[in-house]
């Protein structure tokens, strides 16, 4: 599938997270519980830092431009806002509950895939400015992220 060059940034970001699920998936598999606590721990306290300006670019942009567009892109938009209402209290979690591994890592698998497979391909049915605004946003948020 052709990516839309506003979204590569998001794109590369949801890589990441794909592949911290796999990990939290595979480390919970492995039964180490110390490598299930060192992983709990590191998500508890860079979770949020991590992933903020990507969801907030998201539901800035993204979703607030295709949540009008039709009532089924609407109920995906909020879905997704709660998906990462839910991931960030997961991982808050953690530390605490580190039995919650693997629905946090399954959830971040799967939002990400959904995020891309069915509200990605919806840009289209957006202006050239609110395009343009996307990648501004997700721009913004990466040169911040790197700094």
């Amino acid at each position: 599938m052709q990516v839309a060059g506003e979204l590569l940034i998001l794109t590369r970001e949801h890589h990441t997270a794909l592949s911290l699920a796999n990990k939290c998936i595979n480390t919970v598999k492995s039964e180490n519980a110390d490598e299930v606590s060192q992983l709990c721990l590191k998500i508890s306290e860079n979770f949020e830092m991590d992933y903020s300006e990507h969801f907030n670019t998201e539901e800035s942009t993204i979703f607030a431009f295709l949540s009008v567009k039709t009532d089924e892109l609407a109920q995906l938009c909020t879905q997704l806002t709660s998906e990462h209402q839910e991931l960030y209290k997961l991982a808050s979690e953690l530390i605490e509950k580190p039995q919650l591994l693997e629905k946090f890592g399954k959830l971040l698998k799967s939002h990400a895939r959904l995020e891309n497979r069915e509200l990605f391909p919806k840009i289209e049915l957006l202006s050239a400015t609110q395009r343009r605004e996307i990648l501004l946003s997700s721009a913004n948020h990466a040169a911040v992220t790197k700094a």
